[in-house]
């Protein structure tokens, strides 16, 4: 019963034990139970230890509902990504005592972890979540794999995109009905490159959101479904085109200029793999035009337009050189995959070929190992297996090939 949580709570609150409560009330054991709502209680009793605590229960109740109410609201408003209104719900709870009663706290642990992966606070996410405890009792429960669903997302945006999908896909649909999920699956797989799985987990998505009439996610999700579809082959470029400037149009009608960055520098980057540079210049500048320079996505993008401009030479490399080391010089995200693939670029423009290779084998492919970026990896083992071949090194090249047989022989196995 809510009165017995509500009574524990204040007596614990107030630092009174359960004798010094209940003397010339009634007996320890029946204040026990009432605590646990294991037993029937007098209103004469409830109204005793009540004054004694000093407390309004009729108001206390109907509070603690307020509570649970308040906290899905705030579920919702990081579901729907209303920023504004999912920070000032924080705050509001924050002031909130009856969130320390043990039901309501758990939820409020695992919702403020949701909120700072959401507002992309990891420090604080990671503070949250070495602090909290899922009680053996509630194994296989909402809450349960709620915590599996918010690791997934934090291994997701620390870069460990396998661990990711790993505790995603540990997820029970049947028992955990916020199938946002699928959208944060979706996503992971998406990174590994594994694009017909993303697609799979996207339709998923898509249909959840579109139920709960969530726009932005639709959007977002939309996005994804349109990446895949190009991923392997050339869908239908007018079409891909059509959908791209619709989500655009969406994204000004709904004031999301985050989104609509994203999907300006995949339509530069649709034109970009069919080597209409210009184009993809274009489309790649008027995303730079809108993204916070402070932002990863800011240097990804700016990535892109010099590759472009320098593979279509459309601009000299000394200036092409200069916007990337200005970019680099005014950048904190120096442990960021976009820095790195910068100050990759960098070396490019300054044709330094001996230091381009030994940074790919230093630390460009061991970091994507390490993220589990598989499509990435193979990608640089691949450049430097040529390289190695071209220069003589074959026993590199040769420890190379050998490296990358056995890890698609242990993926082979361990699927």
């Amino acid at each position: 019963m809510i009165e017995g949580k509500i009574i524990k709570f204040y007596r614990e609150k107030k630092r009174r034990t359960q004798g010094e409560l209940v003397k010339g009330i009634c007996s320890v054991t029946h204040l026990s139970k009432i605590e646990r709502g294991m037993t029937e209680y007098s209103q004469e009793i409830m109204d005793m230890l009540c004054e004694r605590l000093h407390i309004d229960m009729v108001r206390e109740v109907t509070r603690y509902h307020q509570m649970k109410e308040l906290l899905d609201t705030w579920q919702e408003a990081i579901i729907m990504q209303r920023t504004a209104e999912a920070i000032r719900l924080k705050d509001k709870l924050e002031e909130e005592p009856l969130t320390g009663i043990p039901d309501l706290r758990l939820s409020c642990d695992l919702l403020r972890i949701r909120f700072y992966l959401f507002m992309n606070n990891i420090d604080e996410a990671e503070k949250h979540i070495d602090k909290i405890e899922i009680p053996d009792e509630l194994e296989h429960s909402y809450e349960y794999y709620f915590y599996h669903h918010l690791m997934g997302i934090y291994y997701f945006l620390t870069g460990h995109y396998a661990k990711s999908i790993q505790t995603l896909t540990s997820i029970d649909q049947s028992k955990y009905t916020n199938h946002e999920y699928f959208y944060h699956l979706s996503l992971a797989y998406h990174s590994i490159y594994s694009n017909i799985t993303s697609y799979y987990y996207a339709e998923k998505a898509i249909q959840h959101f579109r139920k709960t009439l969530n726009m932005v996610r639709i959007i977002d999700t939309e996005t994804i479904m349109l990446v895949q579809l190009n991923s392997r082959e050339y869908h239908d470029f007018p079409e891909t085109k059509r959908r791209y400037d619709n989500l655009i149009r969406i994204c000004d009608d709904c004031g999301l200029p985050d989104r609509k960055a994203k999907l300006l520098n995949n339509l530069g980057y649709e034109y970009n793999r069919r080597n209409q540079y210009e184009d993809a210049a274009y489309w790649y500048r008027e995303a730079l035009d809108i993204i916070p320079e402070e932002q990863p996505l800011y240097l990804m993008v700016l990535n892109n337009y010099i590759e472009t401009s320098r593979t279509g030479s459309l601009m000299p490399a000394n200036k092409l050189l200069d916007l990337s080391l200005e970019a680099l010089r005014q950048s904190d995200l120096v442990e960021d995959a976009s820095y790195m693939e910068l100050e990759l670029q960098c070396v490019i423009l300054q044709g330094q070929e001996k230091a381009y290779y030994q940074m790919i084998e230093e630390r460009v492919l061991p970091y994507y190992r390490e993220l589990g970026s598989k499509y990435l990896a193979e990608r640089y083992e691949e450049i430097l297996f040529q390289y190695y071949m071209d220069h003589g090194e074959k026993d590199k090249a040769l420890h190379l090939a050998k490296n990358r047989f056995e890890t698609q022989t242990t993926t082979l196995i361990s699927g």
